[in-house]
C-alpha cells in the first residue's frame, strides 16, 4: 500500500474510531464570544494575539465585504509588509511579496490546507473570491517549522464561508470592464447534531488587454463553490466534510499572440476535532488539493495533486503551558508539459514538530521545532524562539527568532531550465518590536527585522545564442526592514496607517531583488454611524527594479485614493459604492503589463443573519 492510501485509510479509521467512542454522549453544540482577538494559524492552536511574539494580521468577514475586492489578492493590498505584483487585470497572475520574500516563500492554506502547487510554487490567489471567504489570518516570518515547505516569508489561512454563523446572504454587483459578481451562501444547523453551510460565487470580466502594447483582450471568469458538513458527536468531538472548488478560464496574451487557458482549484478535506479535559486537544486531518492549468490552444500543461495526512495532540503540562506535537505526511503528484519538456513526479514528503508555549505573568515564550524529510533533498531542522514581555498594559516588547526553507518546485527540478541538482532555499531571520497602547483605542507597533536566505534559486543564461537558462543555487539574500503600524477607533470612526521601509538586497550582484518597493506607505479612515459607512484609503508604493525590455531597470513608483461607501436601506438590505484608482491614475505593477484605471463598483447586499 503506498502512502496515498495509508493517508485516506488511516484517516477513514480514526474518524469511525473516534465517532463510535464518543457518540453515546452527543450534545447540542454552543458557540461562545471571544474577550480577544484568537488566532489559530500562528500556532495551529487557539491563542490570543497579545500572547503572540510575531505579527498577524486578521481580516474580517465586516472588512472583506467593504473592500469589494476581485480576489484574495486585492484583500491584501495596502497591509503592512506585503506587495501584491499583477500581470494585467482580472485573471490574471497575481504574486504576494511578504516583507520582501519571493513569491513562492509564502505558504498559503485553505481551511488550514496548503495549496500551493508543486509545478509553480505561488498559489493562484487571483482564483480564490471573496465572497466564498469568511476571514483570513496572516503570520509573517519564519514557520517552516509547524507548515514545511514555502514558509519563509509566512504564512496566509483562508477561512471559508461554509462554516460561518448560522444564516444566509446574497450578493451581486457590477462594475468598469464589464464585471459581474454574484454570490450566495447559507449555513445553520439540520438538526441536534448535524450542521452544514455552502457558498457559491459566480465571477466573469472582460477586463483589458494584460500586456501594455498588446490589443488583446484579458477576458476571465471564475466559478466557485465552497460546502461543510459537520457532525457533532459530542460535547467532545466534531466530525467534518469539507470542500472548496473553483474553475473558469482566462484568455491572454503569450509571445504576442492570443492565447487562453481553463484553470481548476480543488480542495477537500476529512477532519476530526476532540477536546478532553485539562486543555487535551486532537485534531485529524485528511485531505487532497488539485491544482490544473490547461492552454487551449496548444497541449502545454502544469498539474498537481496532493494527499496529505495532518495530525497534531496539544494538551497543557502546567497551567500555563501548553505543549503541542504532530506531523504531517504528504504524497505530491506533479504533471508539466512546457516548451516542449514533459515531466512526470511523485515526491513524499514528512513533517514531525513540537511546539512549547508558556505564558506566565507578563511573560509570553514559545518554542518550536519541525523535522521535516523530503525525498529528494533529504532531511532538514527548522526552528522559532519567540518571547514577548508586557511591561504593563501600555507596553510590550517581542523577540522571535526562527529558520524556514524551501524546497525547489517541479519545474525548478524537471522544466526547462531545471536542474536536478539543486538544493532547498535556506533562511534566517530575527524581529525585534515594541508596541504602545497609550489609550484604549489606540495601538502602535514598531517593528525591525532581518531575513537572510542562502542558495537563492535562479535561472541563469548559460547559452546566450539560444537563450538557453539554467536554475542554480546562486544567490544569498538579506532583506532587512523596518515597520511602523498605527490605529485609532471609536464607536464610529476608524483611523490607520502602516509604512514599510525596506532593504530586499541580492548580496551575489548587490542589486534590488526584483518587483519589491524600497517603501510603501498606506493609509485610511472609516466612519460608521447608524445606516450610513464612508471610507477611503491611500496607498504610496516607491519604484522598483524590473525588467524593462531584455535588461534590469527601473518601475516608477505611484499614489493611489479608493472611495467607498455603504447605506443600510432596510434591515436586511444594503447598497454599496466602491471606487478603486478614483485619481484615474496610470502605472504598472510588473514592467509591460497594464493595470486597471478607475473603477467604479455599484453592489446591492441582503443579510439574514
Amino acid at each position: 500500500m503506498g502512502i496515498r492510501q495509508w493517508i485516506w485509510a488511516g484517516a477513514l479509521a480514526s474518524a469511525l474510531a473516534a465517532s463510535c467512542a464518543f457518540s453515546a454522549t452527543a450534545a447540542v453544540a454552543t458557540e461562545a464570544t471571544p474577550v480577544s482577538e484568537v488566532v489559530i494559524t500562528a500556532t495551529r492552536t487557539a491563542t490570543m494575539v497579545e500572547q503572540l511574539a510575531v505579527p498577524v494580521i486578521v481580516i474580517t468577514r465586516e472588512q472583506i465585504e467593504r473592500e469589494q475586492a476581485t480576489d484574495v489578492a486585492g484583500l491584501l493590498v495596502g497591509l503592512g509588509g506585503v506587495e501584491i505584483m499583477r500581470s494585467g487585470g482580472p485573471g490574471q497572475p497575481a504574486a504576494i511579496f511578504l516583507r520582501g520574500t519571493e513569491s513562492d516563500q509564502t505558504t498559503v492554506l485553505i481551511d488550514g490546507v496548503r495549496i500551493n502547487p508543486g509545478t509553480i510554487g505561488g498559489a493562484p490567489l487571483q482564483n480564490i473570491q471573496p465572497e466564498s471567504i469568511e476571514r483570513i489570518e496572516i503570520v509573517k516570518g519564519a514557520r517552516s517549522s509547524l507548515y514545511g515547505t514555502d514558509a519563509i516569508g509566512g504564512v496566509i489561512n483562508i477561512i471559508t464561508r461554509a462554516g460561518a454563523t448560522p444564516g444566509a446572504s446574497v450578493y451581486a454587483s457590477t462594475g468598469r470592464y464589464d464585471t459581474q459578481v454574484v454570490a450566495a451562501d447559507a449555513s445553520g444547523m439540520l438538526g441536534e447534531h448535524f450542521g452544514a453551510g455552502a457558498s457559491y460565487a459566480y465571477q466573469r470580466s472582460d477586463g483589458f488587454p494584460p500586456l501594455a502594447d498588446s490589443s488583446i483582450p484579458g477576458d476571465y471568469n471564475n466559478q466557485s463553490i465552497n460546502a461543510q458538513l459537520r457532525y457533532i458527536a459530542s460535547d467532545a468531538l466534531t466530525l467534518r466534510a469539507q470542500g472548496w472548488h473553483a474553475s473558469g478560464k482566462s484568455a491572454y496574451s503569450e509571445f504576442g499572440a492570443p492565447a487562453q487557458e481553463n484553470f481548476l482549484d480543488d480542495s477537500y478535506a476529512l477532519s476530526a476535532d476532540w477536546h478532553g479535559s485539562g486543555g487535551q486537544q486532537g485534531r485529524l486531518l485528511a485531505s487532497r488539493v488539485t491544482t490544473d492549468v490547461d492552454q487551449r490552444d496548444t497541449s502545454d500543461f502544469d498539474h498537481t495533486e496532493r494527499d496529505a495526512l495532518d495530525a497534531q495532540y496539544s494538551w497543557r503540562a502546567f497551567t500555563t503551558q501548553q505543549l503541542t506535537v504532530g506531523a504531517l505526511v504528504a504524497n505530491e503528484h506533479t504533471q508539466s508539459l512546457s516548451f516542449g519538456l514533459p515531466y512526470n513526479e511523485h515526491t513524499d514528503t514528512l513533517l514531525g514538530f513540537a511546539q512549547d508555549q508558556m505564558h506566565f505573568g507578563s511573560n509570553d515564550l514559545l518554542l518550536a521545532v519541525g523535522y521535516n524529510h523530503h525525498e529528494t533533498f533529504g532531511s532538514h531542522t527548522t526552528w522559532n524562539a519567540e518571547y514577548g514581555y508586557t511591561f504593563n498594559p501600555a507596553w510590550r516588547m517581542t523577540l522571535a527568532l526562527g529558520t524556514a526553507f524551501r524546497a525547489p518546485d517541479s519545474t525548478d527540478l524537471y522544466g526547462y531550465g531545471g536542474n536536478k541538482e539543486l538544493q532547498p532555499e535556506v533562511s534566517r531571520q530575527g524581529e525585534l518590536a515594541v508596541q504602545w497602547q497609550p489609550t484604549a483605542g489606540q495601538n502602535l507597533r514598531l517593528s525591525v527585522y532581518q531575513n537572510d536566505i542562502d542558495d537563492l534559486i535562479e535561472y541563469v543564461l548559460i547559452d546566450p545564442i539560444n537563450f538557453t537558462y539554467l536554475a542554480e543555487n546562486v544567490d544569498e539574500a538579506r532583506i532587512r526592514g523596518a515597520e511602523f503600524n498605527y490605529e485609532w477607533h471609536t464607536d464610529a470612526w476608524r483611523l490607520w496607517g502602516n509604512y514599510t521601509q525596506q532593504d530586499p538586497q541580492n548580496l551575489t550582484t548587490h542589486e534590488q531583488l526584483l518587483r519589491r518597493s524600497h517603501y510603501n506607505l498606506a493609509a485610511g479612515m472609516q466612519f460608521d454611524h447608524g445606516p450610513w459607512y464612508l471610507s477611503a484609503d491611500m496607498q504610496l508604493a516607491g519604484p522598483h527594479t524590473d525588467f524593462v525590455g531584455f535588461s534590469l531597470g527601473t518601475v516608477g513608483g505611484y499614489t493611489l485614493v479608493n472611495l467607498g461607501a455603504g447605506y443600510q436601506f432596510a434591515r436586511q438590505w444594503q447598497v454599496q459604492l466602491r471606487v478603486d484608482n478614483a485619481l484615474d491614475r496610470e502605472y504598472q505593477l510588473a514592467s509591460g503589463y497594464n493595470t486597471a484605471r478607475r473603477s467604479v463598483t455599484l453592489a446591492m447586499r441582503f443579510h439574514m443573519r
